[in-house]
């Protein structure tokens, strides 16, 4: 019943118009120790997959896979008061695009572009927090989706664990969770996606899992970094 509201997420490229120059003092970048560094021409490679049913309207049927190239450029924007610092993206599939790091008031979050959904805010950690804790955050510039509330619930699942993405081992990984949830009609939210993100001291989003409930399903996960 939801793919229809895939479809129009494109909608949200809008977001290119609300944002803006920065005009006021630039945060100092999060540093290259912390759990998602944003130190200029530090970069990451991912080996994303992604599979799709046949009857997917997001157009990605069978498996994708493609090669993601992320590099801090030190140039900033403005979201709606929130400044992130650029990240240039080369994706064999798409080509050259933008992603977006913030970081604020302890929490870390990555504005990009992706399928099915176009531009999403997902935030990935509150770098302080215990194993449990729960906040929720707005996914969209609008907080609608096809005129529906959208939200995500975010849990920090654990903390401090060991785990290995591509045959190397990362220590002190924190492991968050979000559920992307909708309210059609005032039917009340629903859970529509569901994301774990894993995240490694002075290296940053080390694997990103991702179902998309009744369309694709996605494992990105690092295979280089280098952190300035």
């Amino acid at each position: 019943m939801y793919k229809g509201l895939f479809v129009t997420l494109a909608f949200i490229a809008i977001i290119y118009t609300s944002c803006k120059d920065v005009a006021y003092k630039i945060p100092h970048p999060a540093a290259a120790t912390s759990y998602f560094p944003q130190t200029i021409g530090s970069s990451w490679r991912y080996r994303d997959s992604v599979y799709g049913e046949a009857t997917d309207t997001a157009n990605v049927h069978g498996t994708r896979v493609d090669t993601l190239s992320l590099t801090i450029t030190g140039a900033t924007t403005d979201f709606n008061s929130k400044i992130c610092y650029n990240a240039s993206v080369q994706s064999k599939v798409y080509g050259p695009q933008m992603a977006y790091y913030y970081y604020g008031a302890h929490v870390f979050a990555l504005y990009q572009t992706s399928p099915p959904w176009g531009f999403t805010m997902m935030q990935l950690l509150v770098d302080t927090a215990s194993v449990g804790y729960q906040w929720e955050s707005n996914p969209s510039v609008f907080a609608l989706l096809n005129g529906y509330p959208v939200r995500t619930i975010n849990t920090i699942v654990e903390k401090g664990i060991s785990r290995m993405v591509n045959g190397q081992i990362f220590n002190n990984v924190i492991h968050s969770a979000s559920n992307f949830q909708i309210n059609i009609d005032n039917n009340g939210f629903q859970n529509i996606a569901h994301f774990d993100f894993y995240l490694a001291p002075a290296v940053g989003l080390i694997e990103k899992d991702a179902d998309y409930f009744g369309y694709l399903n996605e494992v990105e996960t690092i295979i280089g970094y280098s952190i300035k």
